[in-house]
């Protein structure tokens, strides 16, 4: 494969990734509108998205790894353009819950197959910058979406804005190369269990895949509400916090290219630990609202993670294995993340801080169980993507 079709693979990988970012958190920005509509159980709309999210990923990795990458890839970008169509004119509370199951089916699918794109096009001194400018595209999505719900009148138009900007997806998939890896390797499904490396790569994996989930998905989520309730200008900060952790989660991916993933990750996860437990002290306003963006530059120990898994796992499971890891963080930090900071029986603020410190904490104990990949820096000479 030449040079130029690895640059125009990856170049329309990253805008593929970034539409199926702003299709995933859509909703988030006109819920209120949404349950206006359809009732309270529309809520139910964003974790369901998780929820299919977690079984996309994996299925349509499994997938990917069977057939080919290429077609399980054209069939996640189907799942989340088509379907985001229907919220123009939706018609009743099921449809619209079954349409963001399948959102979330075809976005996550989409992501899971991108991280393995990502190591396997990337050069090794740029593949952990490459995939945590792919994961930061999250947060362009983000900011995408709000401004775009702030200048918008009517959720119709809303959806069909994104809708029809989403279809770029399609034409961008014939510029996506087949996996090289994939092609010269058979799939074996019983080598995530019988190879003892790789279990605990996997154990250790989604332990770290839930902490991140737990932490990301609560903090963007809830944020608003947050800063909302004490006077502060939400939208001004969470544009601000959105904005800094998009360039923290590029800036961390160079620096994991240079000093390792763990060591990076022990820096960034450290200090959302110490920003989570500032928020805890409630000092004032003003700290609160720097403790929130400071918490999405923290955030960027996530960046990487996706590449990373990607660059342990043998090409023949690469797709499912690293998808696997993912699975338990969608579903429980995804699906019941933000639920599970509401339950806690204190103030929202301190509730999310507690959640964000046992957050960081899960990721860095399940960091130190995990190979380095970094070359002079490998814990394991076997980790490094062939």
């Amino acid at each position: 494969m030449n040079e130029c079709s690895v640059k125009a693979g990856l170049t329309s990988l990253l805008v593929v990734f970034l539409l199926s970012a702003a299709a995933v958190y859509s909703i988030s920005f006109v819920l209120p509108n949404v349950i206006l509509e359809f009732g309270s159980a529309a809520a139910f709309s964003v974790p369901l998205s998780w929820v299919g999210g977690a079984v996309g990923g994996v299925v349509l990795s499994m997938v990917g790894d069977v057939r080919s990458r290429k077609y399980a890839l054209l069939v996640s970008i189907l799942l989340f353009t088509l379907p985001l169509g229907l919220n123009i004119r939706m018609g009743s509370l099921i449809e619209l819950l079954a349409v963001w199951f399948l959102i979330g089916f075809g976005v996550n699918g989409e992501n899971g197959l991108s991280y393995v794109y990502a190591a396997e096009l990337s050069s090794p001194q740029k593949r952990g910058f490459i995939g945590s400018v792919m994961q930061g595209l999250y947060y362009l999505g983000g900011i995408t979406d709000l401004v775009l719900a702030s200048y918008t009148h009517g959720i119709s138009t809303y959806f069909l804005i994104l809708f029809s900007v989403g279809l770029i997806s399609l034409p961008l998939w014939f510029f996506i190369p087949e996996s090289g890896a994939h092609s010269v390797k058979r799939f074996r499904s019983g080598t995530l269990l019988h190879d003892g490396r790789l279990m605990r790569t996997t154990v250790f994996g989604s332990l770290f895949a839930v902490g991140s989930f737990l932490f990301l998905v609560p903090l963007v989520s809830l944020s608003y509400t947050y800063l909302s309730g004490l006077g502060l200008p939400a939208y001004r900060v969470l544009l601000v916090g959105l904005s800094v952790g998009l360039v923290g989660f590029a800036v961390s991916g160079r620096v994991s290219d240079r000093l390792g993933r763990r060591l990076t990750t022990y820096l960034f996860a450290g200090l959302s630990g110490i920003f989570a437990a500032i928020l805890f002290l409630n000092v004032s306003p003003l700290i609160d609202e720097a403790s929130i963006i400071a918490l999405m530059l923290g955030s960027s120990f996530f960046a990487y993670f996706g590449v990373w898994m990607s660059e342990i796992y043998p090409a023949e499971i690469r797709a499912t294995g690293t998808n696997t890891t993912l699975f338990l963080g969608r579903l429980l930090g995804g699906g019941f993340g933000v639920s599970l900071v509401l339950l806690l029986p204190f103030s929202l603020g301190r509730s999310l801080s507690l959640a964000l410190i046992a957050s960081s904490i899960l990721v860095l104990t399940s960091t130190t169980q995990l190979p380095e990949t970094v070359s002079g820096r490998q814990a394991d000479a076997n980790s490094q993507v062939p």
